[in-house]
């Protein structure tokens, strides 16, 4: 659907990094992109974004929109309070700076045999 998708809200303009169609699921997926460790503040801003897909462009047969937030660093149970009632719309997953070493992918691959 796009990147740096403009949306309007109470005379200021705003900007989802990332917005998906997801066909199977049948709704919008909205990605915003954090270079910082996850904060309290990214899953307002994020709700803020649904609230205003599932109210201006969701169609009446498609779910309600989802949002993912990809941060640097997340810390579970700071997540878990900070999404409270939201775990179903909102998702949370950090992104890799620099991929495993050789050895930490062989002792991954031990631990899944």
């Amino acid at each position: 659907m796009g990147e740096q998708v403009k949306i309007l809200i109470a005379g200021q303009y705003h900007w989802i990094d990332l917005l998906f169609y997801h066909r199977e699921l049948q709704c919008l997926i909205a990605v915003d992109l954090k270079k910082e460790k996850f904060k309290d503040e990214h899953v307002g801003q994020m709700n803020k974004y649904l609230t205003y897909l599932r109210e201006h462009e969701k169609f009446e047969w498609e779910r309600d929109p989802i949002g993912l937030i990809i941060c640097e660093e997340r810390n579970k149970e700071e997540v878990h309070y900070a999404l409270g009632g939201l775990e179903e719309k909102i998702f949370v997953a950090e992104y890799r700076t620099k991929l495993p070493t050789e050895k930490e992918i062989e002792e991954r691959l031990k631990k899944l045999k």
